[in-house]
């Protein structure tokens, strides 16, 4: 779920199910994300939120819609963790389907690697131990994220967070026709966190069956070890994303505010986002 900068454009809705929409946070291939406020529908009075607009393209399927329903739930019921943005509500079924998810005041993961590049090796140790740990409670409530991207990741001056959870509505399977296994959350964590640290940006997304690519060229010595483990041929040999967390961050970097272990150029890039949303919504939307 990007965050970036642009203004509402004419013709955009000022209303998706309970949420009254203030102006475009992010654009992505799944569609726009607005701020929202919710009204009183289903529990959603007083909850700021970001509001993704689905293309209805992607939603003609019943069962693709009837499977994002139930990890929706399952995700907004059992997965308690301080990594994962919660999802609030959802409409799948109308002429424009749409989820609501906890608004996050900071900015897209891929945004500060276009703006700034690679972060040094500690950054991304607690970086990746944050977004372990919330792989590790969404396996553990039996849900595959299942579109690990740099976009889906929002980076605060809190803590960073996992964001669209099985928004890959196009590609709910793998290359051998199987559903997405924690191993493959593992892989995505692998080839994400080459790509934060400066490696092969091809690996990112990638699926397991496309083929090993080496990823020793630009990474920290100290990170090949956890990275190639995360990236092995066969998913059974891939580590659980629990044991992830003391492997990357074994000092707990990650539990400490980001703000405390981010560069001050990502930091600027998270306040000025969150500034932008607070320009779109008014100061009273995010008053307590």
């Amino acid at each position: 779920m990007s965050t970036g900068m642009p203004r509402p454009h004419t013709g955009a809705p000022r209303q998706l199910g309970p949420y009254r929409l203030y102006g475009v946070l992010g654009r992505g291939e799944l569609g726009p994300v607005y701020l929202g406020r919710g009204g009183a529908r289903r529990g959603g009075r007083g909850r700021t939120a970001a509001v993704r607009a689905l293309s209805p393209v992607l939603l003609r399927d019943r069962q693709v819609r009837a499977r994002l329903r139930n990890v929706l739930g399952t995700v907004r019921s059992r997965v308690t963790g301080p990594y994962v943005a919660p999802p609030l509500d959802c409409e799948l079924d109308g002429e424009q389907p749409w989820v609501a998810t906890e608004f996050v005041p900071g900015s897209a993961l891929g945004r500060l690697l276009d703006l700034h590049g690679p972060p040094p090796e500690a950054v991304v140790r607690a970086l990746g131990a944050a977004l372990a740990h919330g792989l590790a409670g969404l396996h553990a409530a039996g849900v595959v994220h299942g579109a690990l991207r740099p976009g889906a990741v929002l980076v605060a001056a809190d803590r960073p967070r996992l964001v669209d959870c099985a928004l890959l509505l196009d590609s709910a399977a793998t290359d051998d026709g199987d559903a997405p296994r924690p191993a493959d959350d593992v892989f995505g964590l692998g080839a994400l966190l080459t790509r934060v640290a400066g490696g092969p940006q091809a690996l990112t997304g990638a699926r397991p069956e496309a083929g090993w690519t080496a990823v020793a060229a630009g990474i920290p010595e100290g990170l090949l070890p956890v990275l190639l483990a995360c990236l092995h041929r066969r998913p059974e040999a891939r580590p659980p994303a629990s044991e992830l967390t003391s492997w990357l961050d074994p000092r707990g970097t990650a539990r400490r505010p980001a703000e405390e272990w981010l560069p001050q150029t990502w930091l600027h890039t998270v306040d000025s986002c969150a500034e932008h949303a607070r320009e779109l919504g008014g100061r009273r939307l995010f008053r307590r």
